[in-house]
């Protein structure tokens, strides 16, 4: 017998109640759409408050506990067809996924590789600058006789702030060199400079040889012209399910599912809805954080990706589905991460409407360019800045643009895969940048880049809350790729529509 419809009958029949046949194979109709252990806990309380002397519980006894939302959907005989989807071709491009371009190299070597692709990518998109001509090796720098400022470019190998100034080392190709900020609002500048990104100097020289920073620049993305989309299509951005967890909101899931089939209304918004990108953390794994099987409804992997796929296959079939993988996925740990394996989602890998790509990923969707991440470096982006925290998790998004760089910092809480290629240099710039992981809604711009920390559908569990994480669940972003007009909808408090800030 399936352990939720048995964790049910026992409490009912710890209760001193009975279960009719018909109550049963409802129960077993439901189990996947909503708590049935609450929902017989509420029918045996609302049964011994009322002195009722019937002591079986019946099917409608159940139904009468049913949220509206819920006996919408189920008393339709075909929910698709609440909304006739206007007839809008879904137009999109994988313009880069990582799956079949991973190509680790073993021990030092992979390293070496790994750093020589990141600077050689990196100093192709800073000498699109006007003044890249001005760069110099850093064994080519004058350190006498020459007062005016010299420029250099490297990765950052270390930085340490000290209390009156920042100290920096660059390398390069031809050498390494230590620099100090002295002025604000330089030395600013300098401490939110990740380890190991590509960094623009303006040198100047004392008198005793020091190196000082008179200006600091990161490769950085342009303003741009958007892309936008010729027709009013739009686009929905989420993240971190965590399907497995003790806290995954299935209700608030369900409701969800019920919207885009036009259960709760705003068709004019459903009727056009033709994509779902989703940044990672399907489902919450196994053994990712100390005493997890604690928090865990589903201790079994593929169950936990057996439930993942029968959740997203109740989503319409006319809604074109991307999913990456994230740090609590079924799939290698280091970045770049490939797509999932088959073994784990064979439901989903079946289904037309999904695609199952890598960490991270480029699309083009209906003429809007897309970068999708999961997130993991935003943990050493928030650790190593100071200030920062999850809360506005977009203010860390904004500083790996800058770095035209998902995870620059080597050695953190982030594995970083030994390639031939650096396949996490941002080389395109892109009209949305999506980042999960930080389970914060977030939403802001950046020179016209549209920045989306998607939040979570997972409650606060014990981890979080000892660790001093507030998510926010169950918000979704609505995109209109036309405008790149950001709309959210609160699908547990089951909130209209409202614009976001």
């Amino acid at each position: 017998m399936p352990s939720k419809i048995a964790k049910a009958i026992k409490e009912i029949l710890t209760s001193g109640y009975q279960l009719h046949p018909q109550a049963f194979d409802f129960l077993l109709e439901i189990e996947e759409k909503i708590d049935i252990t609450d929902l017989v806990l509420k029918v045996v309380q609302i049964k011994l408050a009322s002195n009722d002397q019937q002591n079986i519980i019946m099917k409608q006894d159940i139904e009468k506990l049913l949220p509206p939302e819920f006996k919408e959907i189920e008393n339709k005989k075909d929910v698709e067809k609440l909304i006739i989807s206007e007839h809008i071709e879904p137009e999109f491009e994988i313009l880069k996924d990582p799956t079949n371009d991973i190509a680790p190299i073993d021990g030092l070597k992979g390293f070496q590789s790994l750093f020589k692709s990141r600077f050689e990518k990196l100093m192709k998109i800073v000498k699109k600058r006007p003044d890249s001509y001005q760069i110099k090796k850093i064994s080519d720098l004058k350190k006498e006789g020459s007062n005016s400022p010299q420029k250099i470019a490297g990765l950052v190998m270390d930085k340490r702030i000290k209390r009156n100034y920042v100290e920096l080392t660059i390398d390069d190709e031809s050498g390494k060199i230590k620099a100090v900020a002295l002025e604000d609002p330089v030395r600013k500048d300098a401490s939110e400079i990740c380890l190991d990104q590509l960094v623009i100097l303006d040198l100047q020289f004392s008198k005793r040889g020091l190196a000082i920073v008179k200006n600091i620049y990161s490769p950085d993305i342009p303003d741009h012209m958007l892309n936008t989309s010729k027709k009013v299509v739009y686009a929905i951005f989420t993240s971190d399910l965590h399907i497995g967890s003790k806290a995954f909101l299935l209700d608030a899931f369900n409701r969800f599912v019920l919207w885009l089939k036009g259960g709760l209304g705003d068709d004019l918004i459903v009727r056009r809805l033709k994509y779902i990108i989703i940044g990672g953390d399907l489902v919450d794994g196994i053994g990712i954080y100390p005493d997890q099987d604690k928090e865990l409804e589903e201790t079994n992997i593929y169950e936990q990706c057996k439930r993942a796929s029968y959740l997203l296959d109740k989503i319409p079939k006319h809604i074109q589905i991307f999913i990456i993988p994230g740090n609590h996925d079924p799939v290698r740990q280091a970045l770049p991460q490939p797509a999932i394996p088959k073994k784990y989602f064979e439901e989903l890998y079946s289904m037309e409407n999904v695609k199952m790509l890598g960490n991270p990923s480029y699309l083009n969707l209906h003429g809007v360019n897309i970068l999708i991440y999961h997130g993991r470096s935003l943990d050493d982006v928030v650790a190593m800045t100071p200030g920062l925290t999850f809360s506005k998790s977009t203010l860390a998004m904004k500083i790996l643009l800058k770095a035209r760089h998902l995870a620059p910092i080597y050695g953190g809480r982030t594995p970083i895969a030994p390639e031939k290629e650096d396949h996490l240099v941002i080389e395109k710039v892109p009209d949305i940048f999506h980042a999960g992981h930080t389970h914060t809604l977030d939403i802001d711009t950046y020179r016209n880049t549209l920045l989306i920390s998607s939040g979570t559908w997972q409650g606060q569990t014990c981890y979080q809350l000892n660790m001093g994480l507030k998510p926010t669940p169950g918000i979704v972003p609505i995109v209109n790729l036309a405008t790149l007009e950001v709309n959210l909808r609160d699908f547990i408090t089951s909130q209209p529509i409202k614009s976001s800030p």
